[in-house]
């Protein structure tokens, strides 16, 4: 009778290494025979490509860019900015305005948010430096709106209730205050 291959009798044959298939199933191969140094001192994935490769790895890949990435981006226009909604624009103004600064895009998110300030301007927004709102007069029901922040929504306007931290963001009835540049 043929010996069970999955029970503690064929172990036996695994162990003895018997069927050299099996071996390397059960046991694996042994990895310096394959050129990898294991007391190397480096990381084994930036010498080792794979077993069936002779040479070791190169530390930058081989590659071409394609000549699409060596154009320049067009330029920015503000005409751009007069396509986007009052929440793409506060999007901009916010994200760009509170960004950690990195030289190299400081000049573009500058002008990120110079635009954006200057297209909800003309929508007729007004910034209030003194709490960082945004403030428009809804042309329907002559409500005083604001963009909260937290929310990222137009709300009614509730002075000393804004819902962003300040006690009394506007002053002097909530017109629309200070038009203070925030680029």
């Amino acid at each position: 009778e043929k010996p069970d291959r999955f029970g503690m009798l064929g172990l036996l044959n695994v162990i003895r290494m018997v069927d050299e298939n099996l071996t390397l199933v059960a046991l694996g191969t042994d990895l310096t025979s394959l050129g990898l140094n294991l007391n190397a001192s480096e990381n084994l994935h930036e010498t080792f490509v794979s077993p069936f490769v002779n040479n070791s790895a190169s530390r930058t890949p081989e590659y071409n860019l394609p000549r699409c990435y060596y154009i320049s981006p067009p330029a920015l226009k503000t005409v751009f900015f007069q396509k986007f909604c009052d929440m793409t624009l506060f999007y901009i103004f916010y994200h760009f305005l509170t960004r950690p600064s990195d030289a190299p895009h400081l000049e573009l998110r500058t002008s990120l948010v110079k635009y954006a300030y200057q297209e909800l301007v003309s929508r007729g927004w007004h910034h209030q430096q003194e709490g960082n709102l945004w403030l428009k007069r809804a042309e329907t029901n002559n409500q005083v709106m604001y963009f909260d922040l937290n929310s990222m929504e137009l709300r009614p306007f509730v002075p000393g209730q804004t819902g962003t931290g300040s006690s009394s963001p506007a002053t002097g009835g909530g017109g629309g205050g200070g038009g203070g540049k925030a680029a």
